[in-house]
């Protein structure tokens, strides 16, 4: 048991050592979703960076796009029930004023919410597009990630890697 679980060791290692990746996988990777190319050529500070980055900002956008969505079909409900009132002259004009604004109110809810939905996908855009520049640009080749990360004597690894030519997040824990 022992024995297999030293195998096991010397065969991650030789995996990981295996899984470099060149500069344009790297940048491959930074395309597909950012900070995997920079996490994958040594940099894991700035790929985890730029991962939380782009995954909030998304994150953002989306609880707002939906909640858009959500108090837009209830707004328009209501409006269309304050123009019944307002074109049958039914009810009272208290009713109808404090009504208006309601509406008016949500109205300007709404448009908060466009603006913090418009906001969060520029974020993400500009998150993106700045970490397709570093990928291309700033990021070192793998081999001197990989060279920098065998100097630092951490414990922990976070990698972005290729499984099977297929992207992935390696993490292990060395003891």
């Amino acid at each position: 048991m022992t024995s297999a679980g030293l195998t096991f060791a010397q065969d991650e290692e030789a995996f990981v050592q295996r899984s470099i990746i060149s500069q344009k996988d790297a940048i491959v990777l930074s395309v597909i979703y950012p900070g995997l190319g920079q996490m994958t050529a040594g940099q894991k500070y700035k790929g985890i960076s730029f991962f939380l980055g782009e995954t909030i900002s998304l994150l953002f956008a989306i609880n707002a796009h939906e909640n858009y969505n959500t108090k837009q079909k209830v707004y328009t409900k209501d409006l269309n029930e304050f123009y019944k009132i307002a074109t049958k002259g039914s009810g009272l004009y208290s009713d109808a004023l404090d009504q208006y604004k309601d509406l008016k109110d949500r109205n300007d809810e709404l448009n908060n919410l466009n603006t913090t939905r418009n906001i969060a996908l520029i974020a993400a855009a500009a998150v993106y597009a700045y970490n397709v520049v570093d990928a291309i640009f700033f990021s070192p080749s793998a081999s001197e990630g990989q060279k920098a990360e065998k100097n630092n004597s951490k414990t922990f690894i976070v990698r972005s890697t290729l499984f099977e030519r297929n992207p992935g997040i390696l993490l292990s824990k060395s003891f």
